[in-house]
Parts: structure tokens; C-alpha cells; sequence
């Protein structure tokens, strides 16, 4: 893993290299190239009035919340529970507003360790490898914050996903229990409102 940081325009901006995947980090989102494995279910859309429930391990990097968002569609979140950044040390238990840490080895650096997050991914490219039967999907994500209770405006139309806002995950524990329902719809036309 290499990284590097970046000054554009009056904006920072922190680069990871991984063996497959790019991922770009601004203080309000994270964007993320690279070539994910197809999932297994198809994602739903929410319907008004009927919210959806979803357990956030902090076991795994990304829960598949199998809904299909659109871009500038506002959903409202509200998490509860805790998760623990190190199994057995009390000092290290938080809620969904996370650690109050930030370091440079989590998906959003400016933003608390171990916080509820989201990401949106946009399929590019679908492949199917005969030898290996297996379907890829080249994506980009877009990464954004989420923490206790609020509405977030979804920047992409995609697959929903939601984790932690942490890369090393090997020693945590616990879950975030989230409820997710519909706040409202805007109408915002752009290349990502549109799916490929």
C-alpha cells in the first residue's frame, strides 16, 4: 500500500494505492476505483413508508444494505449499538459518531474512527470469466459519512453499502443496528444519476 497527499484548487485531497483499487479522500467524500466480485442478491428499492433495518458488523468492512439508491434521493439514517476498535478494551468501545480519532488508515480521514459510514457503488463494467465462472463488476464508490442520526443527499445512483469507518477490522467487535427510510427525492441530472 502506498499513499500520498494533495492540494488542488484549495481542497486536500489523501491518495491510497492498493493492489487494486485507488481510493480518494476529501473532506466531505471518499471515492474508491477498483474491481469488486459480483454479490448475490438483487438490491430493492425503499418504498414510503416502509423503512429497512440493517446490522452493521464491525467485524467486516462493508454490510450490503441491497438497496438500490438514486442520485440526489435523501435518506434519513438512525443507528444505535456499539462497536469496539479493539475486542476486550473498554477504552475502545464507541457508537455510531465513532472514536473521537481520526488517522490517515480509515476510509474517511477527517472524520472520527470506527463511525457509521456509507458508499454508493456505481458499476462501470461487468465481465464474466469463462474459466473461473465467476461475474466482476469494475466500480467506483462514493464514500460519505453518516455517524448517529441524519439525513444524507446520495451522490451516486447505485447499491447501498454501509460500514465503519475504519481499515483495520481484524480485532473489533460488535454492531451497529440502522434503520433507513426515504426523506425525500431530488431531481439532480448528471452523468451518476444515470446507470451504465
Amino acid at each position: 500500500m502506498r499513499s500520498a497527499s494533495f492540494k488542488a484548487r484549495g481542497s486536500s485531497f489523501f491518495v491510497v494505492l492498493f493492489l487494486d483499487a485507488i481510493i480518494i479522500a476529501s473532506p466531505a467524500r471518499a471515492f474508491c476505483f477498483g474491481r469488486q466480485v459480483a454479490r448475490g442478491t438483487e438490491a430493492t428499492r425503499l418504498e414510503e413508508g416502509k423503512p429497512a433495518v440493517v446490522f452493521v458488523s464491525g467485524r467486516v468492512p462493508w454490510t450490503d444494505a441491497e438497496i438500490e439508491v438514486l442520485a440526489g434521493e435523501e435518506l434519513f439514517f438512525s443507528a444505535e449499538g456499539k462497536i469496539s476498535l479493539q475486542k476486550g478494551n473498554p477504552e475502545a468501545e464507541c457508537g455510531p459518531e465513532g472514536c473521537d480519532l481520526q488517522t490517515a488508515r480509515q476510509p474517511l480521514p477527517d472524520k472520527n474512527l470506527g463511525a457509521l459510514i456509507g458508499k454508493v457503488l456505481v458499476t462501470v463494467i461487468e465481465t464474466f470469466d469463462d474459466k473461473t465462472k465467476e461475474e466482476k463488476r469494475d466500480e467506483v464508490a462514493f464514500v460519505f459519512f453518516i455517524g448517529q442520526e441524519g439525513r444524507v443527499e446520495m451522490p451516486a445512483r447505485g447499491r447501498l453499502f454501509l460500514g465503519i469507518n475504519d481499515n483495520v477490522i481484524g480485532d473489533n467487535d460488535g454492531e451497529f443496528k440502522v434503520l433507513i427510510k426515504l426523506a425525500g427525492q431530488k431531481n439532480v441530472p448528471g452523468l451518476w444519476s444515470t446507470q451504465y
